[in-house]
């Protein structure tokens, strides 16, 4: 990436649209004004209408043109905003203009990585633009934005003072003799070090969250044959998906649809009903059906209320959903019913519906929504999750710290200890805010889309 250009890029999907947005960064933006508008003195962070003139004097479109001065804008640079007619061939026109003005087009993410270097934003908050842009759910935009304003920043900041006052005291130990530290100051240092580490380890622990949370939260149904949970699957996602038949054991394989479902991104998943077969391809897919209930966050268990209580199925599956959210959906109460709920899983939620009813759907999403908010207890504006890099830089981290504790319980060398508190610093100032990391920065900057 060459830092000293001046970068153009479309801001917006390319396509027709009532409005595209071109962003331009770099030092030539204040030429352009003058050079294309007309505009000796751009008035900053003021919209003006102009005719756009290309560089041989031909009118291509009226545009809104913004300019943002030095320290001003996204970037940290000068910068420009060209909004236009949403025409792609308006915004081609645009781009090849700007090109040959000695413009080049910007790099995925390296606007954002400019306002990095310019110290705009840390590279935490830099990761947190590419996570709002992809996020899927309203939790994760959340969190994402709670980031960008530099939660995550502020947290690593006080566990990095800590280390800091720390490596200060050993130090002082070893440029003054006097302040040696001896052996009844290591209860002292323990004390300081053991926050610092919990810190840390609430940090890694968040990591497999934020991973569930992007990735999916995995709901199956799981039941007998032909209780209905083809049918609850259908109804769930408005859609025809899966096959509804009276004949037991329609489904053989599980189908999955992504849901939105209390502002968290669930996978729901139809599986085949679990009975014993003689059916190798039946058998196949029961197997799957047990495989899917280890993964998934919340199970929902439904049965034929018309039936006595499947003592056998519960049986196939009671290891599996031990450490389980349940949810039993006791379908077919329009018949008369037979089972009991004496013998379900303990602390079971229990909805009894009838899928042939409209709106059967409704209470059941009602139950999922509090079983999600119960089970992944976010609060944006306080908890902090990490990605897996910031993960396994703080793993780095707390392996020094460990080290720290395991040396000063053991003997006091303070140049070893010293060292070790240094590389615990580095591994975080790598989550923050490292920029002589070169190839890091451009392995990371280049999976954000370009325009960003």
């Amino acid at each position: 990436m060459r830092e000293g250009d001046t970068i153009v890029s479309l801001a917006t999907i390319a396509g027709e649209s009532a409005l595209g947005v071109i962003r331009v960064s770099g030092k030539l933006c204040k030429t352009l004004c003058e050079d294309i508008f007309n505009i000796t003195t751009p008035t900053p962070r003021t919209a003006t209408v102009r005719n756009y003139l290309s560089i041989k004097g031909k009118p291509v479109d009226q545009v809104l043109l913004t300019f943002f001065e030095n320290g001003k804008s996204y970037t940290g640079e000068q910068t420009l905003e060209l909004t236009f007619h949403g025409n792609p061939l308006i915004a081609n026109q645009i781009l090849d203009d700007l090109i040959k003005r000695k413009c080049r087009l910007a790099e995925p993410g390296e606007y954002t990585k400019r306002a990095f270097l310019n110290g705009k934003i840390d590279l935490s908050q830099a990761e947190a633009v590419a996570e709002l842009i992809s996020a899927s759910s309203e939790i994760e935009i959340e969190i994402a934005n709670h980031q960008l304003r530099g939660s995550l920043s502020k947290r690593l900041h006080v566990i990095q003072s800590g280390i800091i006052n720390l490596q200060a005291q050993f130090e002082a130990s070893i440029d003054f003799p006097e302040d040696e530290i001896k052996e009844k100051n290591v209860g002292e240092i323990l004390t300081i070090v053991k926050p610092l580490k919990s810190a840390i380890t609430q940090l890694i622990n968040s990591t497999n969250i934020k991973s569930t949370l992007s990735q999916g939260i995995k709901i199956s149904l799981i039941g007998p044959p032909n209780v209905g949970k083809s049918t609850l699957f259908n109804n769930l996602v408005h859609e025809n998906r899966a096959l509804v038949s009276k004949d037991s054991g329609t489904t053989r394989d599980y189908l999955s649809k992504e849901l939105n479902i209390g502002g968290y991104k669930v996978e729901l998943f139809d599986t085949a009903g679990i009975r014993k077969t003689t059916s190798e391809v039946e058998q196949l897919g029961i197997q799957n059906s047990i495989r899917l209930i280890d993964d998934s966050a919340i199970v929902l268990l439904v049965f034929d209320s018309s039936l006595p209580y499947p003592t056998e199925f519960y049986n196939s599956i009671r290891k599996e959903i031990k450490s389980k959210a349940i949810i039993v959906v006791e379908n077919k109460n329009d018949l008369k019913r037979e089972i009991s709920s004496s013998d379900y899983p303990r602390n079971s939620k229990v909805i009894t519906t009838s899928m042939i009813e409209d709106g059967c759907s409704e209470n059941i999403i009602s139950e999922i929504e509090k079983v999600l908010s119960d089970q992944f207890k976010i609060n944006p504006s306080s908890d902090i999750l990490v990605n897996k890099r910031q993960s396994n830089h703080l793993v780095d981290a707390l392996a020094h710290l460990d080290e720290v504790v395991s040396l000063i319980s053991s003997s006091i060398n303070e140049e070893i200890i010293l060292q070790e508190l240094k590389l615990s610093i580095e591994c975080i100032n790598s989550i923050i805010g490292r920029t002589d990391n070169e190839d890091m920065l451009d392995q990371l900057f280049q999976n954000f889309c370009i325009g960003k």
